[in-house]
């Protein structure tokens, strides 16, 4: 009888803790800029490409919005994101599919301090550090021609893997 109900206990223990773990996930990045009008910053606005000006440089502010999903019954509570950024980079004067994703340039984390149960937010992501690196290309010989952002929530346990981790690609072009 004992060995019958040790591993039945075991199993509903394992279903409780499973529970007891809220499961957050990252749904989806969402890029923005704000322009610059004169002295004046426009509102943030979805973009799709990235357009840095002839000389290479970049003066609008841009951020990424991340959504997190808590798919829980109980909040989420103390969440590490962590994301890193990527530049693919062309050498002058090649084709653009000999261009290469180098390795990442900024790694930073936020803190997202609650999630409510079975509610989405935005965390988001305004340290890129892109106009140091775009510097440092300028007169290298290569130019820019995409920037990833790839996104990880600190794991915990319970989480799927492919539900806390997110990545997104920003093409960036001459205007």
């Amino acid at each position: 009888m004992i060995r019958r109900t040790i591993p039945v206990a075991l199993a509903l223990m394992a279903v409780l803790a499973a529970r007891a773990f809220p499961q957050v996930g990252v749904n989806g990045i969402d890029w923005q800029v704000s322009r610059n009008a004169g002295k004046q910053r426009l509102p943030f606005e979805k973009v799709e490409k990235l357009k840095l000006s002839e000389d290479g440089k970049f003066t609008d502010r841009l951020r990424a919005l991340v959504t997190l999903h808590n798919s829980s019954a109980n909040p989420a509570e103390g969440l590490v994101m962590r994301y890193a950024l990527t530049l693919r980079l062309l050498k002058d004067g090649e084709p653009l599919d000999k261009a290469f994703w180098c390795v990442p340039f900024f790694v930073e984390e936020v803190r997202v301090s609650r999630i409510a149960p079975d509610a989405e937010m935005q965390a988001r992501v305004i340290r890129f550090e892109l106009q140091n690196q775009l510097a440092r290309l300028r007169d290298s010989g290569f130019s820019p021609v995409a920037i990833k952002l790839q996104v990880m929530l600190g794991p915990r346990r319970g989480d799927s893997p492919s539900a806390i981790m997110n990545e997104s690609v920003l093409d960036i072009v001459r205007s």
